[in-house]
């Protein structure tokens, strides 16, 4: 699946600000462990809404599936056989 150029787009914005995010750090205040728990925090949102429209995307997929299936069930009922009464 290719990737999407938003997305790449939305990494690369990722990768600069967390790099901006730890040289400030260690250079500016110089206290790197500060630096990278900041910077760790877009990467975690990133990676938490990347899971939620996942997630979101199964849900569809296999409701597609259910209502095909129940579709194709339904027609083969009505398609002949023996009804119940």
């Amino acid at each position: 699946m290719p990737s999407n150029p938003n997305r790449k787009a939305a990494i690369g914005i990722l990768a600069a600000l967390s790099v901006a995010i730890v040289l400030y750090s260690l250079l500016i205040v110089q206290q790197i462990l500060l630096g990278l728990l900041v910077a760790v925090v877009p990467w975690v949102l990133y990676l938490i809404v990347r899971f939620v429209f996942t997630l979101e995307r199964i849900a569809t997929a296999l409701e597609r599936l259910a209502r095909d299936r129940e579709s194709s069930d339904r027609g083969a009922e009505t398609d002949g056989g023996v009804e119940d009464e």
